[in-house]
């Protein structure tokens, strides 16, 4: 009772919307450097939204994001790494072959260059 958990990778939200469903007085820090991640996740985490935090930022950051938040312990991390479905389905991604799109290959497309931009320079 009372846990918080931490999704490092959230993703679209289904693994934390089983933590939330499952334990109904658990607390949820979600973590994801995509925006459109984040942003889907948090329309199927909404019924949630007063135990669920959403944070842009990069699982390596999550020290800060719990320092930030004024959380000092948490009770369970959950890491589920790897490349999204969304991520390979949406062309404007580019991180697939068998669509032709620019190359851009980021996880989060507010920072960094582009693939493109690496192969081009």
């Amino acid at each position: 009772p009372g846990a918080t958990v931490v999704d490092c990778t959230l993703g679209l939200g289904g693994h934390s919307e089983a933590l939330l469903s499952t334990f109904p007085s658990a607390r949820l820090i979600g973590l994801d450097r995509d925006t459109e991640a984040l942003r889907l996740a948090g329309e199927r985490l909404a019924p949630y939204a007063n135990r669920a935090t959403l944070v842009h930022a990069v699982y390596d950051e999550l020290p800060e994001v719990l320092d930030r938040l004024g959380t000092p312990r948490v009770q369970g991390v959950l890491f589920d790494l790897g490349v999204s479905s969304m991520q390979l389905d949406e062309a404007d991604r580019g991180f697939a072959y068998a669509q032709d799109a620019p190359l851009d290959m980021r996880m989060d497309q507010t920072r960094g260059i582009s693939a493109a931009d690496v192969l081009n320079t």
